[in-house]
């Protein structure tokens, strides 16, 4: 995958965003999945969500990613 250059203004905002979904719709999405998807450690997503644990920096934009690769519905 491509590194790619984020403002801090745009992390901050995918940061939002990703916050806003898990807490939005973590009783419907496997979480170890997403974990193992980008490779983040294990317990990371549901820190977050049951202990409201700051998720770090460098697994926001993998988690991005994820959410909005199976959230559009793209028909192939």
């Amino acid at each position: 995958m491509l590194e790619e250059l984020v403002t801090p203004k745009k992390t901050l905002n995918n940061r939002k965003r990703v916050e806003k979904w898990l807490i939005k719709n973590h009783k419907y999405i496997n979480i170890t999945a997403i974990e193992k998807e980008i490779s983040a450690p294990k317990g990371l997503v549901q820190k977050f969500v049951k202990y409201d644990k700051k998720i770090n920096d460098k697994w926001i934009s993998p988690l991005y990613t994820v959410i909005k690769k199976f959230t559009s519905f793209n028909l192939r």
